[in-house]
């Protein structure tokens, strides 16, 4: 399987209903992580960007795969100026390494990010549900 159809996340993507919602079916996936990156909260807002940092670090997630043209996108379009999509080397739950797609902040836009880190568990807690609310009229079409 190329790297091209595998893609991942690691902040609001990685909740299943998000996906369903922009791509419209269910993805298959595993769980993952990227070393030498930090997940950050995006200014003001209640999603995350990823930017390199220490080679020690690392940010866990979820990696999908057999994504397609129409889905890039998609999902291209859904996420914002100020990330790029570049691939990285991930690092499966089994150990294996893969490369795949991720979105990064571009490094002129880090000024962007809060010096928190992303908390998956209390964005789950706390923003899900109005996340979901604010994407119903994103239009991926």
């Amino acid at each position: 399987m190329s790297d091209k159809s595998r893609l991942f996340t690691y902040g609001t993507l990685t909740f299943q209903e998000v996906m369903i919602h922009l791509i419209g079916r269910e993805i298959p996936y595993e769980k993952a992580k990227i070393n030498g990156y930090s997940a950050f909260v995006v200014k003001g807002q209640n999603f995350p960007a990823l930017r390199k940092t220490t080679s020690s670090s690392s940010t866990n997630g979820i990696m999908y795969s057999n994504l397609e043209t129409e889905d890039w996108k998609i999902l291209d379009q859904f996420e914002d100026y100020f990330y790029n999509r570049v691939v990285e080397e991930i690092v499966l739950e089994d150990g294996t390494h893969q490369k795949a797609f991720t979105y990064v902040v571009s490094p002129k836009f880090y000024y962007l990010l809060d010096s928190n880190v992303w908390d998956s568990k209390k964005f789950q807690n706390n923003s899900l549900n109005s996340f979901l609310d604010m994407i119903i009229g994103f239009d991926n079409k």
